[in-house]
């Protein structure tokens, strides 16, 4: 067969010419017409690719490949192996941080401070004490402790002071298997020479203090621990002082009772007042000397 653009016999099995490399007609392609006759061939090399190279219609018919990637370089001989990651272990306690003494300084240079100086150095042997603005001693100093009361004290206070009044209404009193009551010989109704309301009772060197002590002391000792709920100190103090006063006057009650007064006993309202008294004393006197409050 020979070649419709160069006219040399090419094998007719081969999709192109072996001399210009033409593309031979096939037998799918019937409708193509050769060559005009009389016109002649292009001559070889001229608008044909080289022996060898296909065609630009099949240049552009195959897809473009991407460069492949360069290998990394590997130098020859035996390669290096990367170390076992190693694991952190613990080497006990750490050492103690001593305190270094600086190098005397150098007029003009800047003193770097030493380590374990100035606000890096280590806590006091044994750790800073414990407690509300323990862990800076200045602190403690600028916030005093807070002042507190005392629920306990406070009601026990509470508790004396009205017994110390409820000792009025009790009997003051025994005479002649008679019971007078505190309230009545502040009255005048007992018939131990007042007549009228009654603060304190003389005559024939007797010296009496009426119920109107205990009404009166009694309801400070009240006072007194209602403010020791709040305010340890200052309703201890109170209630230490009223308390004073009040069993230091039943003393001499019941002292009289029994030095002057022929025939008569203390009564149980007496009793009352001098044991109520010396408790709220008691009660006073731990709160006032009891801190923080």
């Amino acid at each position: 067969m020979n070649c419709p653009y160069c006219g040399k016999e090419t094998d007719e099995q081969r999709p192109f010419c072996i001399h210009c490399g033409s593309p031979m007609p096939q037998a799918g392609q019937a409708g193509q017409a050769p060559p005009q006759a009389g016109v002649p061939a292009p001559p070889p090399g001229i608008g044909q690719p080289p022996a060898g190279q296909p065609p630009e219609d099949a240049t552009r018919a195959m897809p473009a490949q991407p460069p492949a990637a360069p290998a990394p370089y590997a130098p020859p001989g035996p390669q290096p192996q990367a170390p076992p990651p190693q694991q952190y272990a613990p080497q006990g306690p750490y050492p103690q941080q001593t305190m270094q003494i600086p190098a005397a300084p150098v007029s003009g240079a800047y003193q770097q401070p030493a380590y374990g100086q100035g606000p890096y150095a280590p806590a006091p042997p044994g750790g800073y004490p414990q407690g509300q603005y323990a862990q800076n001693p200045q602190y403690a100093q600028q916030y005093p402790a807070a002042r507190r009361g005392s629920t306990v004290l406070g009601l026990l206070a509470l508790i004396a002071g009205g017994a110390v009044v409820g000792s009025t209404f009790l009997p003051w009193l025994t005479v002649m298997g008679l019971n007078v009551s505190g309230l009545r010989i502040m009255t005048g109704g007992s018939g131990l020479g007042g007549s009228g309301m009654s603060i304190v009772l003389t005559g024939g060197g007797t010296v009496f203090f009426t119920a109107f002590f205990s009404l009166l002391l009694g309801s400070l000792i009240m006072i007194g621990g209602i403010l020791m709920l709040f305010r340890r100190r200052i309703g201890g103090a109170l209630a230490f002082v009223f308390a004073i006063a009040a069993a230091g006057m039943a003393s001499v009650n019941i002292a009289m009772v029994y030095a002057k007064m022929t025939g008569s006993h203390p009564g149980v309202g007496l009793w009352m007042f001098g044991g109520a008294a010396i408790a709220a004393l008691i009660f006073g006197f731990v709160g006032l000397v009891s801190s923080g409050g």
